[in-house]
């Protein structure tokens, strides 16, 4: 009932703030006529002029002066929904920061159906640090902001939600998909990175990436052990030469 109450008084789209301007509307005009008549019966004179009045007025003052204050409410939605992405987004790739890979992984990890059906996808760029000596980081950045638009082209329509951990350190997190899925689609990843092209100021730039996959465990008590577990497959891929794909065991 309250939150219905507040969904009436505090309107967040176009057609609650059309409700709460009839409602108003219609409570003014009660109101209003209500006065007339008391007024009427208390003084003993007729009212017919003063009941149009009491109609008309509200009719056209109500709508006006609510459907203002419902505009401002709706601003004020929109404002606070922006502020919130602002804080779980990163600004130069567009992924989720940090914080929105945290809350994001730890709703999944508690929502999921199945324990095996949360994985996660954790992503290097090889040699990353040579990008930025050798052509600057504003190359890197328009890399690392590619690498993320071929992970949202790759993913689909797959239920995931790709995050930026800071550096080059990037993560697909994946929902209601095994870890044989997320291997297919971490190895399409990959190739897709390796046979994109990348440039920068008219230079192609090499990239490739190495990458470990992890899946929930029954023993997993949250999130974080499965993005640990695909942190160290990333690392087994680093160490078996780069541009590769690992599952954690």
């Amino acid at each position: 009932m309250l939150k219905g109450a507040r969904r009436l008084f505090e309107p967040r789209t176009k057609k609650e703030s059309i409700r709460l301007v009839c409602a108003f509307t219609a409570i003014a005009i009660t109101v209003a006529i209500a006065v007339v008549v008391v007024s009427s019966l208390w003084a003993g004179t007729p009212m017919g002029p003063s009941l149009i009045r009491a109609v008309v007025i509200p009719l056209m003052l109500a709508p006006w002066m609510v459907w203002t204050i419902a505009r401002f409410s709706m601003r004020l939605e929109e404002m606070r929904l922006e502020l919130e992405k602002l804080v779980r987004t990163d600004p130069l790739s567009g992924a989720l920061n940090r914080r929105g890979v945290t809350e994001f992984a730890d709703k999944a990890f508690a929502e999921r159906r199945e324990k095996d059906k949360f994985c996660a996808i954790v992503i290097d760029i090889d040699r990353f640090k040579t990008i930025n000596d050798n052509h600057g980081h504003a190359a890197g950045d328009a890399v690392i902001a590619q690498v993320v638009e071929i992970a949202r082209q790759t993913a689909g329509s797959v239920n995931c939600a790709i995050g930026r951990l800071g550096g080059d350190e990037l993560v697909v997190l994946i929902v209601e998909q095994t870890l044989e899925e997320s291997l297919v689609m971490a190895e399409r990843l990959r190739n897709a990175i390796e046979l994109a092209v990348f440039l920068h100021e008219g230079n192609r730039l090499t990239v490739t990436t190495s990458i470990g996959v992890a899946a929930s465990d029954p023993a997993d008590k949250n999130a974080e052990a499965v993005l640990r577990r695909a942190d160290h497959s990333l690392y087994a891929a680093k160490s078996a030469g780069r541009n590769r794909v690992r599952a954690a065991a």
